[in-house]
C-alpha cells in the first residue's frame, strides 16, 4: 500500500461525484416536469404533448447508453465524461430555445438524450473500477450518492430561477454551472487509471509478479462477452429491476391516494423519507458489496423490493407504508453499485464501461415496459393490490438467476485474493 499517503483513486470518487450529481439523468426527472408545465403553459400544449417528449428521451438515452462503451473504450472516461458534459450544456441552451413548435422539442430532447448519456455514471465506472477492487463497491457507491443529493437540489434551484426569470432563461445558469464547474472539475480530478502514477488499484505499488500477471491478462472482446450465459442472466436480472422501480414509482400516487386514502401531502412526505433512503442505499450497498458476496447482496435488495410490494398491497397502517417506502428507498439505491459493480467482478474492470452500457440498456428497457404494464394490470384487477403482490413474486426469477451466478469468474477471484 502507499502507506499514510492520500490515495489519488479518492480524487476520482469526487470528481465522478460532481459529474453524476449533475448529469443528465439528474436534470430530466427532476426538472423536466416543472420545465414541461411551464412550456405548456406558455404555449398551449397538453399532458399527452409534454409525456411524448419524456418518452423519446428515456427511449434515445436507453438506447445510447450501449454506445458509451464503445466510445469509452477508446477515449477513456475523462475525456468522454468531459465531452460529454460540454454537450450537455450545449443541448441545455438548444432547450431554452424551443419557441413553440413540439417538432423542436423533440429534438432538443433527442440530441440531450443521444449525447448527454456519458454524464452519467457510465462513463465514471470505467475509471472507478480502475483505480479500485477492494473497495470498489464503496467507491462506486459515493460516487453514485452524488446523484441522491443532485436530484434533490437541481429541482430547487431550477424552480428558483424559473420563478424569477421564466423557464428559458433559467436553463443558461445550469448550463454555465456544467461548462464552468462541472467540466474543469471532472477534467482535473477524473484519471483513467492508475498506472501513471505507478500504482495498482487501491494504491498498491506493482511488483514483478503484479505486472507480469497484468501483462497476460486478455481483455475480452464484447462478443465473447455477450455469448456467456452470465451476460444474459444479469441482463434479465436488471431488466427485471428496472420494471420493479419504474412500476411502482411513477404509480405511487395512485397506489398510496386510491388504495390506502393518503392526501398529496401525505404521499409527498413519504416520498421525501424514500428518497432520502436512497441516497443511504447507494453508500450502504457499495459498503456491502466491499464485504459480503456481490450476489448475496442481490438478493437483499430483491427481498427488500418484495417487502415493499407486499406492504403496498396488504397494508393500510400508516406507519408500516412508511417504513416499506424506506426499504424501497434502501433498495433503489441498490440498483446503480450492483451493475458495474457485478460488470467488474464477472467480466473485468477494463470491460466495464461495455458491459455497463448493455445492463443499463436492459435495466431501463425493463423500466419503460414498468408503468405501463401495471397500469394495464390494475385496470384488469380493478385496483393495484394483485399487481403488487404479483410484481412482489416476480423477484423469484432474479433472486434464481443470481444465485445461479454464484460464483466470480476465474480472473476475477484471482483479483479479489491474490497471492
Amino acid at each position: 500500500m502507499s502507506g499514510s499517503r492520500f490515495f489519488p483513486g479518492w480524487k476520482v470518487v469526487i470528481g465522478s461525484g460532481i459529474g453524476i450529481g449533475s448529469g443528465s439523468i439528474v436534470f430530466f426527472p427532476s426538472c423536466y416536469a416543472l420545465l414541461s408545465a411551464e412550456m405548456a403553459k406558455d404555449y398551449g400544449w397538453v399532458q399527452a404533448d409534454v409525456a411524448k417528449g419524456a418518452s423519446i428521451f428515456l427511449i434515445v438515452q436507453t438506447f445510447a447508453y450501449p454506445l458509451c462503451g464503445v466510445v469509452l473504450d477508446r477515449w477513456g472516461s475523462r475525456a468522454f465524461a468531459t465531452f460529454s458534459i460540454a454537450i450537455f450544456a450545449v443541448s441545455m441552451a438548444a432547450l431554452s430555445l424551443v419557441s413553440g413548435e413540439l417538432w423542436q422539442l423533440y429534438a432538443a430532447l433527442a440530441f440531450m438524450a443521444l449525447l448527454s448519456a456519458g454524464t452519467n455514471v457510465v462513463s465514471y465506472a470505467r475509471a472507478i473500477a480502475q483505480w479500485f477492487n477492494r473497495k470498489r463497491g464503496l467507491a462506486i457507491g459515493l460516487a453514485a450518492a452524488a446523484q441522491a443529493i443532485g436530484l434533490f437540489i437541481m429541482p430547487l434551484v431550477f424552480h428558483g430561477l424559473a420563478a424569477k426569470w421564466g423557464w428559458s432563461r433559467a436553463l443558461w445558469p445550469i448550463a454555465a454551472f456544467e461548462l464552468v464547474v462541472a467540466l474543469p472539475l471532472v477534467a482535473l480530478l477524473v484519471k483513467d487509471s492508475p498506472a501513471p502514477y505507478g500504482l495498482l488499484p487501491d494504491g498498491e505499488a506493482p511488483t514483478g509478479k503484479t505486472a507480469v500477471g497484468a501483462t497476460e491478462e486478455r481483455d475480452p472482446t464484447l462478443g465473447e462477452m455477450v455469448r456467456t450465459a452470465v451476460f444474459w442472466k444479469l441482463s434479465i436480472c436488471f431488466a427485471v429491476m428496472g420494471m420493479t422501480i419504474y412500476a411502482i414509482i411513477p404509480n405511487i400516487v395512485y397506489i398510496l391516494t386510491k388504495r390506502l386514502g393518503m392526501s398529496l401531502g401525505d404521499v409527498a412526505t413519504i416520498q421525501a423519507l424514500s428518497g432520502l433512503a436512497t441516497l443511504c442505499g447507494r453508500i450502504g450497498f457499495g459498503f456491502l458489496l466491499d464485504r459480503f458476496h456481490a450476489p448475496a447482496v442481490a438478493l437483499i435488495a430483491l427481498a427488500m423490493s418484495a417487502f415493499c410490494a407486499t406492504v403496498y398491497s396488504t397494508s393500510d397502517v400508516a406507519a408500516v407504508i412508511v417504513f416499506a417506502a424506506i426499504v424501497n428507498g434502501v433498495a433503489n439505491g441498490g440498483d446503480t453499485d450492483l451493475m458495474p459493480f457485478l460488470a467488474a467482478r464477472y467480466f473485468g474492470a477494463r470491460a466495464v464501461s461495455r458491459i455497463f452500457g448493455w445492463f443499463l440498456f436492459a435495466f431501463f428497457l425493463g423500466a419503460s415496459i414498468g408503468p405501463v404494464a401495471f397500469a394495464k394490470l390494475t385496470a384488469i384487477y380493478g385496483g393495484p393490490a394483485t399487481p403488487l403482490l404479483m410484481l412482489a413474486g416476480l423477484q423469484i426469477l432474479p433472486a434464481i438467476l443470481f444465485v445461479s451466478l454464484w460464483r466470480y469468474s476465474r480472473a476475477s477471484a484471482a483479483a479479489l485474493n491474490p497471492a
